[in-house]
This record gives structure tokens, C-alpha cells and sequence, in this order.
């Protein structure tokens, strides 16, 4: 994406409020309390290249470096200046090692996106070693008890923990809700039959007939060098453009432009159009009357991951997840582009954000708080880096159609007008994409149910719809008829041939411990807890407040501050002594086998 060019009767009004801002936030009464990142993946190899998996180039692991390196400048007590951005520390965030408690990444399960996520995270948090300033206390699990400091390999290298999700995680279509959305994938083909797409078509012909035949005859024939493929070609050429000189030699500067405006458009069209139509549920309407379509699907399930990570923050009152990091590609970014209103704002949003791209959140307060402010307090401020090109890039913007002078919103107006726009439901995503296919929408049946509320559109242009059987779906009805079957088997026995099953305890009841931990709750055994605010988007993997993995669950908005304390949900383990069944050492019954 090109450097932005505001509109004429707006350039007077942001450069006044653009100085406003830094001179703000240069202020020690702006203080940043958490954010939330999404971060686009460095230059990667071309997705045009077939099967063969895209790999993050050295230039991209430089450039999500960079980033890295950015945030910590703006975000790190104490850390060296040296890009030059303006200062924000994040109140409280560790400078040295971080905590998993206070820093959360997550990445799309794609070798450029985990390796974009490793390179940004180094520059975020930099290998940390002992003759080195940053240096300035021990990390005490680095000391041994002789009194000698050990430091990890490749000079202080820091493990920051990464969590990935693909394609059987629930958490997936919250970083690429368009893949494996079958719905999405007709919304391309109406595109592709549309007179918008014909009209295009046609007036672009000149440009691909300007492309030499040589420069794309290894991934496709001279026919597919049209429209069709605007950003599959895009990508290619200005991939060989930058990494190959005799390639960079035979395609001007103009026709590279032109590429990259025609795929700007192509998926502009496809990822941006508020009101597309849904082929499989006859809707253009998102359940609840959320703004959006199926085309900014994957929009609308990464704002809500985004909220959800700012809430669960607000909620703990900064003591979990100050910063939060999420890595995928372009497609959830540009749909979520569209949903805050920003195309209206500057043309340049309406196109593909550069390699390296970074949209951020920012929680702040403007008063000089020693402890956690209250929400009414809290305010929200929407910034966007294009690229690390340029170092002074990094700017605010007015989300959600408000004005130019708008560009801070009271965090209790930004929760209401970011849940006029999210889909926090998976179950939600499955209905909306047909997702037969996605093992964890076999949860929600064959798409015509959701957890959280259904759309009833949806519902009701399902009925008398024929689906095939998903893979999950019939595992499940498998095992259970085999199950019963068993059942039946079993009873058969036990009715005919005097089959019994009894239970041989060899340890005195009164002894017994009660399961394999024994009757006494260690310190480390966890109870079934409720996180403090339970900030969960519809029905979510549940997750510890240190990043783990557990159970789905359904949740809602309205969990708000709880003192779980000691009210923690205990698991009741039934006891053998107070068993009032058969006896289970008495000799079992013997068959009467007489003829």
C-alpha cells in the first residue's frame, strides 16, 4: 500500500489533530494501561507458487524485526530509544524478561506467521545477557546455587511462549475466518460474475497484455494472465521484482502500479463489501443484525478476539495480558478495515496493507493514576503503522464513522460500538460458512445451530436443505451405535450365561485415597474457576489466564468483575464407603447349569 494521501478537506484538520495527539501522548498524563496488536506477516515467498507453502524471506524476519523493535520502544519502561517513535510505556509491563501473564501472542499455524511472530518478539524483547545495560538485575532462574550465572544459548536468547492455531483449532477463524469458509468462497465466485468485476475486467486487459510472457510463463499460461488473478499475479511479480534484477528490468515502475491498484480492487471486492450475499443462507444479513456480511466474516471474529483480549485485561485490572500479539496475514485486516469505517476516511484503507503492517489498540487514561483506573476513566485510541518503511508511520485514526477530531473514544462507547460489529460465536462462523468440514463445528451440529443466539434467517433457509454427512458427525454416530450395540451384547450375557463384573479392591476402604492425587487437594491441583470478569466472546476454547487449553464453554459480555476468591467451583468425589449397593467382595452368584 502506498504512503496515505488524505483527502484535501481533511488534510488541515487531522495535522492540527495529529499534533494535538503526539504532543498528548509526548505527556506524562498519557499512560497506556494494555493493547492488543495485529500484526501483518513479513515479505513471504508468493502464495501463486502452488502447493508449495509460503516461507517468511529474510527481508520479512528484518522487517517484523523492526516492528518488534518499534513496540518496544513505545511500550518498555526504560528501553533504549533508538527508531525514535514517542514513548507510552505500558504501565507495569516487565522491561526485561516478559511474563507469560503479561504478554500474549498468538499466531496463525503457518511457517510465516510463527516465523513473524518469533522475529517480532525478538525485537519486542531482545536477547537478554549479562555484560549487556538492559542487564540491570539477575534473572534469578539463570543463577545456580555456586553462584555462577548461566545464560541461554545465542547470547540470551529469550523463549517467549507462542501459542499457534490451525485449522482443527477452534481459535483459528479468529485470525482467518475466510478460509475454510465455504460461503466466503461462493462470495468470490459472485464477485467474479458481478458487472463490477466486468467492467474491471475489461478496461484491465491493456495492463496484462503489457506483462512480458516469460515473467509468468513458470506459474501460469498467457490465458490466466487477466483479472481473474490480480492478486495472485500482483504478488508474484512484485515478489521477482524486489529478490531477482533481470526480472525487476523487464517491468516498469507504472505497470507494477497498475498491479497493485487492480489488486487492491480484486480484494477490496472480496473481503470488504459490507452487504455481500450469502449463497448457502440466502442472507446478506450476520446473526443479530451485526454490521457486516459474509465477506468481512473474518472482520468480524478478529475484532471480537481483539476485544476480548482488551476486556479480559481491563477486567484483571492490568494484571493479565497488558499487551497482547496476534500474527496472520491480510484478509481478517482489510475486512476489519471496513467494518470500523476507515475506507470513508482515506481511500487507502479500501487497498492491501504493506507487508509488516500493524493495527493496534491502545487502553489509556489521561489522568495521573498511580493504581488502575476505573472504566469511566478508560479511553480507546486506534492507531495504524503501514509497513516499517517510514519510522513517523505510525498514526491514529477516528474508527466507526465518527469525525476527524474524534480519535479517542470512552472505552464503555468503544465496548458498545465494537459489539455492533463482532462475532464472537464459533458456533456463529460454522452457521454463516457451512463449515461441515471443520471438526470443531461437528459441536454445533450440521450448521443450523450456534451457541449464542442463531440468526433466524439462517435457521429457517436451512430447513428442507439436504447436507452431507461430516466425517466428525458420522465418527460420533458410530461410536455410539457401537457403544449400544456392546450394551446389548453385554446384557445378553449377563441375562443368559451368568456374566457378572465386580470390583476387586485390595486396599482397606477406610484407607483409600480417593482417586489417583488421593482425598487431599495439593496446592498445585486446579479447581474448575471462572476467569475474574469472564470476558468471553460467545462460546470460546476456555483459557487460563496463563494461555492454557481447556474446555468450550459459552459465555457472554456480562461477566463482569467477580471475586471468585474462595467461591471456586470444587469437583464432589463420590466416597466407596458410603456405597449401599452389593457387597463388592462377596462371592458373585454361580449359574445354574443343569440340563
Amino acid at each position: 500500500m502506498a504512503p496515505f494521501h488524505l483527502p484535501s478537506s481533511l488534510v488541515a484538520t487531522l495535522v492540527l489533530l495529529s499534533q494535538s495527539s503526539l504532543a498528548q501522548s509526548d505527556t506524562s498524563n498519557y499512560k497506556v494501561w494494555s493493547s492488543v496488536i495485529f500484526q501483518r506477516i513479513g515479505e513471504r515467498t508468493p502464495d501463486v507458487l502452488g502447493f508449495i507453502p509460503t516461507t517468511l524471506t529474510s527481508l520479512g524476519a528484518q522487517q517484523a524485526h523492526n516492528a518488534g523493535s518499534f513496540f518496544r520502544e513505545r511500550y518498555v519502561p526504560s528501553a533504549p530509544s533508538v527508531i525514535g517513535t514517542a514513548r507510552a510505556a505500558i504501565d507495569g509491563l516487565n522491561a526485561n524478561t516478559p511474563s507469560p501473564q503479561e504478554v500474549y501472542a498468538l499466531a496463525l499455524d503457518t511457517q510465516s506467521s510463527v516465523a513473524t511472530a518469533q522475529a517480532f518478539l525478538q525485537g519486542l524483547y531482545p536477547p537478554f545477557t549479562l555484560n549487556e545495560s538492559v542487564a540491570a538485575v539477575l534473572d534469578p532462574t539463570s543463577v545456580l546455587a555456586n553462584g555462577s550465572y548461566i545464560e541461554s544459548p545465542l547470547d540470551g536468547y529469550q523463549y517467549i511462549q507462542l501459542h499457534t492455531s490451525g485449522a482443527l483449532d477452534p481459535e483459528f477463524p479468529y485470525l482467518a475466518g475466510s478460509l475454510n469458509c465455504p460461503a466466503y468462497d461462493y462470495n468470490q465466485v459472485n464477485y467474479l460474475m458481478s458487472a463490477a468485476y466486468a467492467a474491471t475486467d475489461n478496461s484491465s486487459s491493456s495492463v496484462y497484455d503489457a506483462i512480458d510472457d516469460t515473467l509468468l510463463a513458470s506459474v501460469m499460461s498467457n490465458s490466466q494472465a487477466d483479472y481473474i488473478n490480480a492478486y495472485a499475479i500482483y504478488d508474484y511479480v512484485n515478489y521477482y521484482a524486489n529478490h531477482n534484477a533481470s526480472f525487476k528490468a523487464q517491468i516498469n515502475d507504472s505497470t507494477l502500479n497498475a498491479l497493485r491498484w487492480l489488486a487492491d480492487e480484486q480484494q477490496y471486492a472480496m473481503l470488504g463489501n459490507l452487504n455481500a450475499y450469502n449463497n448457502l443462507t440466502s442472507s446478506s444479513v450476520l446473526p443479530d443484525g451485526k454490521a457486516g456480511s459474509i465477506a468481512t466474516l473474518g472482520g468480524n471474529l478478529l475484532l471480537a478476539k481483539m476485544l476480548d483480549q482488551l476486556q479480559t485485561s481491563v477486567q484483571w485490572e492490568g494484571e493479565y495480558y497488558k499487551l497482547s500479539l496476534l500474527f496472520a496475514d491480510f484478509p481478517s485486516l482489510v475486512s476489519m478495515f471496513a467494518l470500523l469505517g476507515l475506507p470513508d476516511l482515506n481511500s487507502n484503507f479500501a487497498g492491501l496493507p504493506s507487508f509488516a503492517s500493524s493495527a493496534v489498540f491502545e487502553v489509556f487514561s489521561t489522568s495521573d493514576n498511580a493504581t488502575y483506573p476505573s472504566e469511566d476513566d478508560l479511553w480507546v485510541r486506534f492507531y495504524f503503522r503501514n509497513g516499517t518503511d517510514s519510522e513517523d508511520a505510525y498514526q491514529s485514526y477516528p474508527i466507526f464513522r465518527h469525525g476527524p477530531s474524534e480519535t479517542d473514544m470512552r472505552w464503555s462507547d468503544f465496548q458498545t460500538s465494537m459489539n455492533g460489529v463482532l462475532i464472537g460465536s464459533i458456533g456463529d462462523w460454522c452457521t454463516q460458512c457451512e463449515a461441515v468440514t471443520s471438526v470443531f463445528c461437528a459441536a454445533w451440529g450440521n450448521s443450523t445451530t450456534s451457541s449464542g443466539s442463531t440468526s433466524s434467517s439462517s435457521s429457517s433457509t436451512n430447513r428442507g436443505r439436504s447436507h452431507s454427512m461430516s466425517p466428525a458427525v458420522a465418527g460420533v454416530i458410530g461410536a455410539i451405535v457401537a457403544l449400544v450395540i456392546a450394551g446389548l451384547i453385554f446384557g445378553l450375557l449377563a441375562l443368559i450365561g451368568g456374566f457378572r463384573v465386580h470390583r476387586n479392591n485390595k486396599y482397606d476402604t477406610k484407607k483409600d485415597l480417593g482417586g489417583f492425587k488421593g482425598s487431599q487437594k495439593l496446592a498445585s491441583d486446579r479447581d474448575l474457576t471462572l476467569p475474574k470478569g469472564g470476558a468471553v466472546v460467545g462460546a470460546t476454547v476456555e483459557r487460563d489466564a496463563m494461555g492454557g487449553t481447556g474446555h468450550e464453554r459459552i459465555g457472554s459480555w456480562e461477566l463482569k468483575k467477580a471475586d471468585m476468591g474462595s467461591g471456586g467451583m470444587e469437583r464432589v468425589r463420590p466416597s466407596f464407603e458410603d456405597d449401599d449397593r452389593v457387597n463388592p467382595f462377596r462371592d458373585p452368584v454361580k449359574a445354574d447349569e443343569r440340563v
